[in-house]
């Protein structure tokens, strides 16, 4: 029987799959019934609360098997990543600076690349929340910063909230993402604007979203 699953805070399309007894998110985001969705969010990694996708029955598939023979099966498992890049706003070099990731039930104790870039293979059952620490100092034994990371609550960048919340992480302080234009959001979407050589009106435009989205990377 088809269903309809709403999207709630927090939740990845490739979860909400595998609650349904799908191994991948393309099963869902390609499917006919979701052609829908799937226009509205063009990044399946980016939907957002209230977006509704069809679960469509499961098919039971009969493969016919060569008796006297080895029959070899392919079964698709699509994987979830935490990734997480680390730079200074002046463009210093990050290399060296060690970081340690608390996500689900791992604990990933590092030195950064070059790239200040962190990637964790995350399994079905780690929670979707964490914390972050940062050595920026050499002989550092408490963090230089810390912060509250959540997989699944950036919500899809043509949405104020979207703009909040990847400000806030590129250290552009627009406060609390609650959607709501105040002034403290129209001061921080200034901030960026005049960082990225924009015009400069705290009013996040198509042109100040784009290069938003570039700078964040999604």
């Amino acid at each position: 029987m088809t269903q309809q699953h709403t999207v709630a805070q927090g939740e990845t399309l490739l979860r909400i799959a595998k609650q349904y007894g799908y191994q991948t998110s393309k099963a869902l985001y390609n499917h006919p019934s979701n052609a829908e969705f799937k226009a509205l969010r063009p990044d399946p990694n980016l939907i957002y609360p209230g977006d509704k996708i069809t679960i469509p029955p499961k098919k039971e598939k009969f493969i016919p098997l060569r008796t006297n023979s080895i029959n070899s099966f392919v079964v698709q498992n699509e994987k979830e990543y935490f990734r997480l890049q680390v730079s200074y706003d002046d463009g210093d070099n990050v290399a060296g600076k060690r970081v340690v990731l608390n996500i689900g039930s791992q604990t990933i104790d590092i030195v950064l690349q070059s790239d200040g870039l962190i990637e964790v293979e995350l399994t079905d059952n780690d929670a979707l929340t964490g914390t972050v620490d940062l050595y920026l100092n050499k002989g550092d034994t408490t963090p230089t910063k810390s912060f509250n990371v959540q997989i699944g609550n950036l919500d899809p960048i043509d949405t104020l909230s979207g703009v909040q919340g990847r400000c806030n992480m590129l250290g552009f302080d627009c406060g609390t993402v609650d959607g709501v234009m105040g002034k403290k959001t129209r001061i921080g979407v200034k901030e960026f604007q005049y960082e990225h050589d924009l015009d400069i009106d705290g009013i996040p435009g198509p042109k100040t979203k784009a290069k938003l989205q570039q700078v964040f990377g999604s």
